[in-house]
């Protein structure tokens, strides 16, 4: 009796520290292989990587795995509906399908409520007469024919011209196909680089304002994930290292010096689809 013992506190050990490892975790994302640090998709995905990693001593390795790049319309969604994509980012949408849910952190903070103009160079004066959103109804927006913000934009009455190419969107300002191109204040720094040579300039004193928070979406019965992602989320908000990440992109940290300095007018949108989103 006292030799079974005795192996069984031996053994016993051992045994529970091989219960407790944790299945190797694959994440399915839609994405180009390569990217630059000036790449949306390059900041998402490495505060994905932060998020899981973050959670390796409670929820076990992991790793990415990238399906080619399929645009934010309904067959990516289908694709996390399926299980056979496992998460994207996007602003959030009531509309979303029901299989779907969001991970409820502003990724973006609040810089994707804001939205700046490009605009050609020499029209300033032009913009510099818009006092309201009146004023702004008077002149056409060009935006991505498939873009989330596209539906804000009609649905506030602002004209648009659409395009299915984003970066066609840029001569078709320079050529006078429409009067701005509405970015992302945390997009169009290194826009207002690459195309001040083609005659194109960042307006100087208007900001559009609307709810529009950009969340991390998996489909709901993907509830390890999910837990996952949230729980890793909040610890890089709590050491400090989601706002390291975040600070390493100049865009953004210029994005956040422009809304501090409070001298733009505030042209408010209304955001019904994006109205009921969780803070």
């Amino acid at each position: 009796m006292l030799v079974f013992i005795a192996f069984y506190l031996t053994v016993a050990p051992v045994s529970s520290l091989a219960n407790d490892v944790k299945p190797l975790m694959t994440v399915v994302i839609s994405r180009e292989s390569k990217l630059t640090p000036d790449h949306d998709d390059y900041y998402f995905s490495k505060l994905l990587e932060l998020a899981l990693a973050k959670t390796a001593s409670t929820h076990g390795p992991y790793q990415i795995k990238l399906v080619p790049v399929m645009p934010i319309t309904n067959r990516l969604l289908r694709e996390i509906e399926l299980g056979r994509v496992d998460i994207t980012w996007m602003p959030y949408n009531r509309n979303a399908p029901a299989q779907l849910m969001p991970i409820k952190i502003r990724l973006l903070k609040n810089l994707s409520d804001h939205r700046v103009f490009l605009i050609r160079a020499d029209d300033q004066a032009r913009f510099s007469q818009v006092k309201s959103i009146e004023d702004l109804r008077r002149l056409r927006g060009g935006i991505g024919s498939h873009w989330p913000d596209r539906s804000v934009m009609e649905e506030n009455g602002l004209p648009l011209v659409l395009s299915l190419s984003y970066f066609n969107l840029f001569k078709m300002l320079a050529s006078n196909r429409f009067d701005y191109y509405s970015r992302g204040i945390h997009q169009v720094l290194p826009e207002v680089r690459a195309y001040a040579d083609k005659g194109l300039a960042l307006e100087r004193e208007l900001l559009l304002r609307y709810e529009n928070p950009v969340y991390f979406y998996v489909n709901k019965s993907n509830t390890l994930l999910a837990e996952r992602l949230s729980l890793g989320l909040k610890i890089a908000v709590d050491d400090g290292s989601f706002d390291a990440l975040f600070h390493q992109f100049e865009n953004f940290t210029w994005a956040e010096s422009m809304l501090k300095q409070a001298n733009r007018r505030v042209i408010p949108l209304s955001n019904f689809s994006f109205s009921d989103a969780p803070q």
